[in-house]
């Protein structure tokens, strides 16, 4: 008999015939249940379990990093701000009406860039690239800025016109930093 450990039958008669008919016998073994009075053996694969789930989990959680997908989500917002600059363009050349709808669809990417531009400082501050990205950002936002002035009162364009050179050369900029980074 085991004197060192703390070990009791079970408390009642009905809690016997239960555990007689699943065919063991619960012992309470320093305050808990034990199917039996044997110490239960360690895992064998745990360390492979935790092995396995990390290299799962890993993956899908840094998946999400802004730093580890940098240049590919910066270039998504240069394509995405020269997008809406060429869909501009297009409707004020044509003398199609700006609605105040088409005034946010220019600016939800401006303000999807920007979060991104904020979360990626905190880590790519020095780099040139995000440095152009946000010269990029100001000058699009002047773009919609002189696009919205357009729609409410129309008049020449050439101010337009220079802006939507001026972000697609700052567009060109930011992919050739990316490209030598």
């Amino acid at each position: 008999m085991e004197d060192h450990l703390l070990v009791h039958s079970a408390p009642s008669a009905r809690h016997h015939a239960e555990n007689d008919a699943r065919g063991y016998c619960l012992h309470t073994m320093l305050g808990r249940w034990f199917p039996n009075r044997q110490a239960q053996p360690p895992a064998r694969y745990s360390l492979i379990r935790v092995s396995l789930l990390l290299s799962l989990v890993l993956p899908c959680c840094l998946g999400g990093c802004y730093w580890l997908k940098y240049e590919k989500l910066m270039r998504t917002h240069v394509q995405l701000m020269s997008a809406m600059t060429d869909k501009m363009n297009r409707l004020l050349e044509d003398n199609d009406p700006l609605t105040p709808a088409m005034m946010n669809e220019f600016l939800y990417p401006l303000e999807r860039a920007r979060d991104f531009s904020r979360i990626v400082a905190q880590r790519y501050a020095d780099q040139p690239s995000l440095t152009a990205f946000n010269r990029l950002l100001d000058l699009y936002q002047s773009l919609v800025t002189e696009a919205d002035r357009l729609r409410v009162q129309p008049g020449s364009l050439d101010r337009f016109r220079s802006q939507t050179q001026a972000v697609r050369d700052q567009a060109a900029r930011v992919e050739a930093l990316l490209d030598s980074e």
